[in-house]
């Protein structure tokens, strides 16, 4: 098998809330539609060079941008999910898309990261 993580096979759930991906690993990951969008990597959404992006100054999004309409390959290393919205600027790494999986085995893993830090401080 590869070193290098790849996705096999991308698709929407079953009951369209959840993007999955099948990965060269054996892994296939879970991520919500909802949470997809709100860790948009994007510098509009998430900001860059100090400034707050516009994910930032939200409580809520419109309906349409929690509407997946389509998926990209950016070469061989990221996605560019489409929205309904429109909205197309982030690029999710394969490394970044497999460590949103919401798998209890992925959310254990993050939750001892963030109880690690928290003890750091």
């Amino acid at each position: 098998m590869s070193e290098i993580l790849e996705p096999l096979d991308i698709r929407l759930s079953e009951d369209g809330a959840s993007l999955e991906v099948e990965w060269n690993d054996g892994h296939v990951s879970h991520t919500t539609l909802r949470a997809l969008r709100w860790k948009c990597p994007c510098a509009i959404c998430n900001g860059e060079a100090g400034h707050r992006g516009r994910l930032a100054s939200l409580a809520e999004l419109p309906p349409d941008e929690y509407v997946l309409t389509g998926v990209q390959p950016i070469g061989r290393y990221a996605l560019a999910p489409v929205w309904k919205s429109g909205h197309d600027k982030g690029l999710y790494t394969y490394f970044y898309l497999r460590n949103l999986c919401e798998c209890p085995d992925h959310t254990a893993v993050r939750e001892r990261v963030e109880m690690k830090r928290g003890m750091e401080i």
